[in-house]
């Protein structure tokens, strides 16, 4: 009955002491949580998928030009063409001069040579081949510049509302 008694009025101090010491835990791991990253950019933009939560940036709101990632959104247009039947994979494609000189990252595709889709779309995704993009957004639209229509349309219909393309792949707007 004395063992009884003493463990009662022993259990509250050891729960009381059990809880402020987890907490003091979590707040010593709240701590440690690293500061963001000091990286050679001029901005970032590090986002939680399933919460939205942004968890770390520089100058993430602020404009820029968005380089190759803009071949995304140029990959995306050309597989949905793909994907529609208007292009195939076996399409032979005639590269132009206009994309011949295209600058910036190549797949050094000669001009008026005949390229498959399927190998130029290798150029764009993996060697970022600006050439192979001109090519490619060229085939799918007839000119380039109606093929960045497509893409800013496409940048609507996904909700991007601050997204304006110029070229197809993503090289600084002269």
């Amino acid at each position: 009955m004395l063992y009884s008694t003493v463990l009662r009025s022993l259990s509250l101090p050891l729960v009381l002491a059990f809880t402020v010491l987890c907490s003091s835990w979590t707040a010593v791991r709240a701590e440690t949580i690293p500061p963001p990253p000091q990286v050679p950019v001029r901005g970032y933009l590090l986002m939680d998928y399933q919460s939205g939560n942004v968890l770390a940036d520089l100058k993430g709101e602020e404009r820029m030009e968005p380089a190759s990632i803009t071949k995304l959104m140029a990959g995306y247009v050309i597989y949905k063409a793909l994907q529609s039947g208007k292009i195939h994979h076996d399409d032979q494609v005639t590269i132009s001069e206009k994309a011949w000189r295209t600058g910036g990252s190549k797949m050094f595709v000669k001009v008026g040579s005949q390229v498959s889709v399927e190998d130029l779309l290798m150029g764009m995704d993996v060697q970022s081949g600006n050439d192979a993009t001109v090519a490619l957004a060229e085939h799918v639209a007839g000119s380039e510049e109606t093929f960045v229509q497509l893409m800013n349309e496409q940048a609507v219909q996904l909700g991007m509302t601050s997204s304006h393309f110029t070229n197809a792949p993503g090289l600084p707007d002269p």
